[in-house]
């Protein structure tokens, strides 16, 4: 087997944290790379936002609470809930993709920003770089959106909290390929 099918196969979600500093430029050299992940239009449909400094950690938290909280008595609740869980991080990527309202454009874009988060989650686990992305019900709300100032026309297809990692989790289950390939 060759280093990327042992890389795809070794990868894991990385959901604890550990606060030791990744270099930013480290990771603008993963995010070049994984743009060479596959698109169909001319122009690559996704776009990356970077939330490390504490103050942009607490407009994330605070994008969290506005997009979240139906009570003022929920608020405190949820801003240590998302504090924990961003906090440690040292850094978070919300990606995007650009979305046109034309069916075909948008799925392709979809797709296309999938590929380039998996790009990154593999080129990421190579350099012991652990991410788990996340698609929580606050990215579906415009308010978290037009709280952190990202453009109406760009879907949030996740975020990613990046950590250097001690521990690997055991590998998932896998179905039986039978299961899902089919003869037509």
């Amino acid at each position: 087997m060759g280093k990327v099918a042992e890389t795809i196969r070794a990868r894991r979600s990385i959901k604890q944290t550990i606060e030791e500093p990744i270099s930013k430029q480290f990771v603008h050299s993963l995010i070049e790379t994984a743009s060479f992940a596959p698109f169909h239009s001319k122009l690559e449909p996704w776009e990356v936002y970077v939330v490390e400094s504490p103050a942009q950690k607490e407009k994330y938290v605070e994008a969290v609470v506005r997009a979240t909280c139906e009570k003022p008595e929920e608020a405190h609740k949820i801003r240590e809930s998302t504090i924990k869980k961003i906090g440690k991080a040292p850094i978070t990527l919300i990606i995007t993709s650009k979305i046109t309202s034309d069916a075909k454009k948008d799925f392709e874009a979809i797709a296309a920003t999938s590929a380039f988060i998996q790009n990154l989650q593999l080129l990421g686990w190579e350099e012991n770089i652990g991410m788990i992305w996340r698609t929580n019900k606050y990215i579906f709300n415009p308010t978290f959106q037009e709280v952190l100032g990202i453009k109406p026309d760009e879907k949030i297809i996740g975020t990613l909290h990046l950590t250097k990692f001690v521990e690997v989790p055991k590998a998932k289950a896998r179905r039986e390929l039978a299961s899902y390939v089919h003869e037509l």
